[in-house]
């Protein structure tokens, strides 16, 4: 099971450097996504910043893909247990990291607690792949030598 952050489902709809990348990662995969209610503010935000010509034809695909439950669905996740996981891990996390980000943290969260196995995102400048892969979830794209460093 796959958990991808908002940056992988706005460059598998979007057009920008990590579409290629993101395609190819679907093509081989070919996985069912969740979209959870972190996923709606953040890529609608990203989609109406980055390509404010075209965010409500790709928001509506998404939308629609979304009610199809094909490619993107709702999981079943409890958001006050995400928020409380969360919480506890930015309690463990952020003196070591303080730049890490709460929303970088409830998709580690929401990750975990829907017993996802593997987390995709080209978030790589902030410690959200470095979190998740402290919580024995694999990452893809592999951290880079740079996100490896903090996990010492």
């Amino acid at each position: 099971m796959i958990y991808a952050d908002s940056s992988f489902i706005v460059s598998g709809y979007g057009q920008d450097t990590n579409t290629m990348l993101a395609f190819e990662y679907l093509e081989k995969e070919t996985p069912r996504l969740p979209f959870t209610f972190l996923h709606w503010p953040e890529v609608a935000k990203a989609l109406w910043t980055g390509y404010p010509d075209r965010a409500e034809i790709i928001w509506d695909a998404i939308q629609q893909e979304v009610s199809d439950g094909q490619k993107l669905y709702l999981p079943d996740l409890d958001a006050d247990v995400v928020a409380r996981r969360a919480a506890g891990l930015m309690k463990n996390y952020c003196p070591r990291w303080k730049k890490l980000r709460s929303l970088d943290v409830l998709h580690v969260s929401a990750a975990v607690c829907g017993h996802f196995k593997t987390f995709v995102s080209f978030d790589a400048g902030s410690f959200q792949r470095v979190l998740a892969h402290s919580q024995k979830l694999a990452v893809w794209p592999p951290l880079t030598p740079a996100e490896q460093k903090h996990l010492k």
